[in-house]
């Protein structure tokens, strides 16, 4: 991996995780690694795994093609979160990020009409 495209997924990873309004604690929780693994992720000091990439593609609800760099950044994805979490404490950010992924691990909604 070359320097530049790792300063772009340490970039997009602390983006991605701010705007979801978590701690970098929070984030190594869901992740089942050290916080300083996250620090060294987000300022491009660690290699991120595949496996990695994907769990964190899931818990920060971005495609693994946009923390590559590889898409644009969404213009208004997250920013209702993002405001509505703003204020909440972090047990209660924490709450949010667990049924977030409840919700992503469930599978869709049933349709009601049916």
């Amino acid at each position: 991996m070359h320097d530049g495209d790792q300063k772009i997924i340490a970039r997009r990873l602390k983006e991605a995780r701010e705007v979801l309004g978590l701690t970098q604690e929070q984030a190594a929780a869901a992740l089942g690694v050290q916080r300083t693994s996250v620090i060294s992720m987000e300022q491009g000091k660690r290699n991120v795994s595949a496996s990695e990439l994907a769990r964190l593609s899931s818990i920060y609800r971005r495609s693994v093609e946009w923390l590559l760099g590889r898409e644009e950044s969404p213009t208004v994805e997250g920013s209702a979160l993002l405001r509505a979490t703003k204020g909440l404490s972090d047990a209660d950010k924490e709450q949010v990020l667990r049924f977030a992924q409840f919700l992503a691990n469930a599978g869709p909604a049933p349709d009601p009409r049916t």
